[in-house]
């Protein structure tokens, strides 16, 4: 049993008519401002992308650094000149002079890169450097974990020195047609 239904025949809804449906309001800015400050916004968000990405880049071989130095174990005696290694190759990166520095000198240059800090400037420092060496000095395992510590402390945080970040930051813009090296 189907019910039909038919239009209504009073007269009081026969004069109704279909209510118009009004334009949709779109979505996308009309005025020119806000198109302004789409592209304005937009090339904030690119520039701090940028900074961020350079950012990332200059500091990479901190990751790397700290990388090769979390697995180093204090127990291990020949884990001091691994340190060394790893240290020296920091410095290299930023100044290829530092490559012929050792004993005091080496110590020296980490203490000028992290000024308001000095952490190699104790005897400690100096036996690790004479123990990559002489084996006739040898350093505690507590010792070794120390300098394992100063190290990681000293690459997360020293500083470059001026005349390096003004030469990398000189080569950077045209080194990808160069094919030079960041560093």
């Amino acid at each position: 049993m189907t019910i039909q239904h038919t239009p209504p025949s009073t007269y009081i809804l026969r004069e109704l008519h279909d209510v118009a449906v009004p334009e949709s309001v779109s979505w996308l800015p009309q005025t020119v401002g806000w198109k302004v400050l789409a592209i304005i916004g937009g090339m904030a968000l690119l520039y701090i992308g940028y900074r961020y990405a350079r950012f990332r880049w200059d500091n990479r071989y901190r990751a790397e650094a700290l990388q090769a130095i979390v697995p180093l174990d204090p127990k291990d005696p020949a884990m001091t000149s691994e340190l060394f290694s790893i240290v020296k190759q920091v410095l290299i990166y930023h100044d290829s002079g530092y490559a012929r520095l050792f004993g005091d000198a080496f110590l020296a240059a980490l203490n000028q890169l992290m000024p308001t800090q000095p952490l190699f400037d104790d005897e400690l420092a100096i036996q690790w450097v004479q123990s990559t060496v002489n084996p006739n000095v040898p350093l505690t395992e507590s010792a070794r974990a120390t300098l394992k510590e100063r190290a990681a402390l000293w690459v997360k945080s020293h500083q470059e020195k001026a005349s390096s970040v003004e030469q990398r930051s000189a080569l950077y813009p045209w080194q990808w047609l160069k094919g030079q090296r960041h560093g």
